[in-house]
């Protein structure tokens, strides 16, 4: 199953989120969710969350050409990392959605015009595919808030807490 009607690229940052937040499985599981080639093998490691289960996520393979364009970008952005630079190109020149928990990647991406989504977003997309249900999304959530690594700002995830809970409501009426 799809979540999204294009091919997501992930970076490290929400694969330990949705680690944290006991999701990491049904999102591997999702048909159009790719990590590239250097970061799965340069990156992940147990710290990140399951190897076995990382090891599902289906990987996109760098061009010489992207690999050669990072130092341009870095030269452009140096606050982004080799990766986060992988990341921007691959994105951009296969028309992806960009999944990213850093801050600098998300401002770069957006000025120059390409999608970005966040942990809670895949959590709420997530939900609205059915491969979890509210109470999951919920419980999710309030994982994420005590996780040490994750970079939500604790509001924001109370804010989107109590969205859930009120669509809960709703869907049960």
């Amino acid at each position: 199953m799809n979540i999204t009607t294009r091919i997501i690229i992930t970076d490290t940052n929400i694969i330990t989120d949705l680690n944290n937040a006991k999701l990491l499985k049904q999102f591997v599981m999702i048909d159009n969710v790719y990590i590239s080639d250097l970061i799965k093998y340069d990156e992940i490691n147990a710290s990140t969350g399951d190897l076995n289960v990382i090891d599902k996520i289906k990987v996109i393979k760098a061009t010489a050409e992207e690999l050669a364009e990072i130092s341009l970008i870095r030269l452009e952005r140096p606050k982004l990392s080799s990766y986060d630079a992988l990341n921007y190109i691959i994105v951009r020149d296969n028309n992806c959605i960009l999944a990213t928990g850093d801050n600098e990647l998300k401002k770069y991406a957006e000025k120059n015009g390409i999608e970005v989504i966040r942990t809670l977003k895949i959590i709420e997309l997530m939900v609205e595919k059915n491969l979890i249900s509210y109470k999951n999304a919920i419980q999710a959530c309030q994982l994420l808030k005590k996780s040490t690594s994750t970079r939500i700002p604790k509001d924001k995830i109370d804010d989107f807490i109590k969205e859930l809970e009120n669509n809960t409501v709703l869907v049960n009426n």
